[in-house]
């Protein structure tokens, strides 16, 4: 009698619940402005279809979760998504699109260099690279990516990449292919207390590398995909500095495997959302043991006052597995050369495990302020905006190595790694960010001038 007593109190309780949740109906997705882009693209990235219910609670959340993985994909200007509901619960919801420019064709000319800040600091004038590059971005609509590229210069690259996601008829599965060529009259032999120490032969080539690979990626859902990838690394070196330090070939099959979540309202400039990614690379040498490299990072934005005071939060770490000793030191370069906060951009800091945390408060000084150009530009830069905002930032790391016989000097393991700082941040169509900051390198002890310009072409690899 107690069993029947409780389940049909358990059974009521849930009828209520059901019934004070409101449903509604979609009733159709109308698309405008994707003049090149296939509307399952579009579509992809909310979730439901037409025909589909939704609860009436979740509906803003939703739509403003379509929008921002619109806003993700980096194929549009500008997005707006609303949508009316009538008395029967019947949805319509309204996407208009402003697409980019897709086909670009452009010069080369750009520093070698992490960043700006470190092309000067160094003063070697000579490593600029040029060339031409093609990138066919939203290719046939569905956006895959064709890239080309011929680079000359400091650090030749010669290359050819495709993506292709969305495949099936769930939309979730993905491939990538690429085969790289790149080589160099200079290169970093070593590090010494932190600073790269460059090898050189009279305008000889000093180090010719291969990587030919390809991947595939399972989406199952908007927010987050996983992805498995195979290439293969030659590199030979033939300097002997160079050769003091590393072996004079290396080849290695790269197996690796990455997971990564993301919600926010943008990959450059994000102001709300969280952002987490895992990815581990096995590197098999065919003439050494093998090692692995992993990284760990997650982000979070949110607004803290009425979309004018930002908080951004950046946690990462990467870690070697394996024999670190047996691994060579243009590896570690190579690896190691995202081991960085701000403040330390002429610094490589090298370790067997490196853990940072980035903080950074802003403040909106210009909301975002669209200008009309005039009819004779081209229709997808005629509508360029701007937004400012005031940086205010602190940052920690710590870097080990436990690994015996280690000879890379740096005198920062062990130690607390820390700066802090502020500048400015300039938004821009295109995705293109400028950053000009003062920090303080709490390490080294001094203050500098740092400069970081952003332009970002997404890939898989």
């Amino acid at each position: 009698m107690r069993k029947i007593l409780l389940a049909s109190i358990l059974l009521i309780c849930s009828a209520c619940a059901f019934a004070q949740e409101k449903y509604l109906h979609i009733s159709e997705i109308s698309l405008s402005g994707n003049e090149k882009t296939k509307p399952q693209t579009i579509l992809r990235e909310f979730g439901y279809s037409a025909g589909d219910s939704i609860s009436e609670d979740d509906i803003d959340k939703e739509i403003q979760n379509f929008t921002d993985n619109l806003h993700r994909l980096m194929l549009f200007n500008d997005v707006d998504v609303s949508y009316s509901a009538d008395s029967a619960g019947a949805v319509a919801v309204e996407v208009n699109v402003v697409e980019r420019w897709y086909y670009w064709v452009y010069p080369i000319l750009e520093i070698a260099d992490r960043n700006l800040t470190s092309y000067f600091y160094y003063k070697d004038f000579r490593r600029i690279n040029y060339g031409v590059a093609f990138d066919w971005l939203n290719f046939r609509g569905r956006n895959e990516m064709l890239n080309f590229k011929v680079r000359l210069g400091y650090k030749e690259h010669y290359a050819v990449s495709y993506q292709k996601p969305n495949i099936g008829r769930r939309h979730w599965n993905g491939i990538w292919l690429k085969a790289e060529y790149f080589r160099q009259k200079k290169d970093i032999a070593y590090v010494s207390e932190c600073k790269p120490i460059y090898a050189d032969n009279a305008g000889q080539y000093i180090r010719n590398i291969i990587d030919v690979g390809g991947g595939y990626v399972l989406r199952p859902h908007v927010n987050y995909e996983f992805s498995l990838s195979l290439t293969y690394l030659n590199v030979r070196s033939r300097d002997s500095l160079l050769l003091a330090y590393t072996s004079e070939k290396q080849d290695y099959m790269v197996p690796s495997f990455s997971f990564d979540y993301d919600n926010r309202d943008s990959k450059v400039a994000p102001t709300s959302g969280l952002h987490a990614a895992l990815g581990v690379k096995v590197f098999a040498d065919f003439y050494a043991n093998a090692f692995a490299f992993a990284n760990l990072e997650m982000q979070y934005n949110t607004s803290i006052y009425q979309n004018r005071l930002y908080y951004h939060g950046t946690l990462s770490h990467r870690q070697f597995f394996g024999s670190y000793t047996a691994v060579p030191t243009n590896m570690r370069i190579e690896l190691c050369r995202d081991n960085l906060i701000r403040g330390f951009d002429y610094y490589y800091i090298l370790g067997q495990n490196f853990s940072a945390l980035q903080n950074t408060f802003s403040v909106k000084l210009l909301d975002r302020c669209d200008f009309s150009l005039p009819r004779w530009i081209p229709k997808k830069f005629r509508q360029p905006y701007i937004q400012i905002f005031a940086d205010l930032f602190a940052d920690l790391a710590y870097c080990s190595n436990f690994a015996v016989g280690f000879k890379d000097e740096n005198p920062l393991l062990h130690k607390p790694i820390y700066s802090a700082g502020a500048g400015l941040s300039f938004e821009t169509y295109y995705d293109r960010v400028l950053k000009v900051y003062m920090a303080y390198n709490g390490n080294f002890n001094f203050f500098g001038v740092f400069v970081d310009y952003v332009t970002p072409i997404y890939k898989k690899f």
